[in-house]
């Protein structure tokens, strides 16, 4: 009779403890979903933020990029977007370890972000190239441009504009209904 009030109290701490976890998974799941994290290049033109999935939310290009060379550009967005999954991936555990500590599960959920969001390789980030300055880039002319017209405020009132004459084929249409 001892063993089985052993048992059923083990149950019972089983349960509790379950519960304690469950709470705490709650927790760290709703904290979570809060997380964005917003990189900012080194000269603040170009800033990503990333949500808790490592998903760009939001982009945000500074005045400043209109003179920049398009492939920095680029180049300079995806360096922002894996900064800041990298910061991402690193406050998420931190979450994890705060709230669930060195859990199984935990550990697992950790992982799964240190696969998706690895620290950027040194020798990749210096085949970057550096932002350009920003200075102002020349159209360049490939088609030829037409004269503009001169400018003014009233409309070409000596142009005529008439109809074209209808085709037999749409006079024969005119005369009938098209319930016929």
């Amino acid at each position: 009779m001892d063993d089985l009030n052993n048992a059923a109290a083990e149950l019972s701490r089983w349960a509790e403890d379950l519960e304690r976890k469950a709470q705490r998974y709650q927790e760290l799941h709703a904290e979570m979903t809060a997380v964005s994290v917003t990189d900012t290049s080194a000269d603040g033109r170009i800033s990503v933020t990333v949500d808790a999935n490592g998903s760009t939310t939001a982009i945000t290009l500074a005045a400043a990029v209109r003179g920049m060379d398009p492939t920095a550009v680029a180049a300079e967005l995806m360096a922002c977007t894996h900064r800041a999954q990298a910061r991402l991936r690193d406050q998420v555990t931190g979450l994890v370890q705060d709230t669930v500590g060195a859990d199984e599960a935990g550990q697992a959920i950790v992982g799964q972000y240190s696969d998706r969001f690895p620290d950027l390789d040194p020798s990749a980030s210096a085949a970057v190239p550096p932002p350009m300055p920003a200075t102002p880039v020349a159209p360049v002319a490939s088609w030829p441009s037409e004269p503009d017209a001169p400018a003014t405020r009233k409309p070409n009132r000596d142009r005529v504009v008439a109809p074209e004459e209808p085709s037999d084929e749409d006079m024969f249409y005119q005369r009938k209904s098209w319930l016929q």
